[in-house]
């Protein structure tokens, strides 16, 4: 996985709340040593707050920015997109003439994320990602790939780099992933990601 970026406020505003709260442990548990009477080393005060924050931030980090309470009171606006996304892509290469299956495998967490695209013929990973949030309609998922062919891939692909653009939008319940994308200059081949739904891990 790697880092990707935001326009989303929290992240200037929720390690600040993740290190009061390692604040407030640590003076509790300094509460607790008085209280049965225990005295800690003289270099277990200092280092307590943030050993604290190290541990909720990567407790946050991991699972509790997933949690509906903090998305309720808009603590996090981050969009979870973990999962698997199936659906269709067409390419240029063909001239569109037909559909291919294709599964999107989104590893997301609230700092890093990692973005696989598989096709019958190639299989792409994410190095660099982006997501927007502050759009008027939809939330944006851009990132820029590597993609390496297949054995049974049609003679003439190879490895190359290109960018993927898909936008998250809901309809009945459901949520998809729509796109385009665009291979490298010396591919130059581009295409459509339709209707990508989640299911099943």
């Amino acid at each position: 996985m790697h880092q990707y970026t935001t326009d989303a406020m929290e992240r200037r505003f929720v390690p600040f709340w993740i290190a009061v709260a390692g604040i407030l442990a640590a003076w509790g548990l300094n509460s607790f040593f008085k209280i049965v009477h225990i005295t800690p080393p003289w270099w277990f005060d200092a280092p307590a707050a943030f050993g604290f924050y190290e541990v909720f931030y990567n407790i946050f980090n991991k699972w509790a920015w997933r949690w509906s309470i903090f998305r309720k009171i808009r603590f996090v606006r981050i969009p979870d997109l973990n999962g698997k996304w199936k659906g269709h892509l067409t390419s240029s290469f063909d001239k569109h003439a037909k559909e291919y299956e294709a599964t999107i495998k989104i590893c997301q967490s609230w700092r890093e994320i990692s973005v696989t695209l598989e096709t019958p013929h190639s299989k792409s990973r994410s190095i660099i990602a982006a997501i927007t949030i502050n759009n008027p309609t939809e939330v944006i998922l851009s990132y820029e790939y590597l993609s390496e062919p297949k054995a049974k891939a049609v003679e003439g692909m190879h490895a190359h780099r290109g960018t993927v653009h898909l936008t998250l939008s809901r309809s009945n319940g459901a949520e998809y992933l729509n796109g385009d994308y665009y291979s490298g200059r010396d591919r130059q081949n581009y295409g459509d990601l339709r209707e990508f739904r989640r299911g099943e891990n």
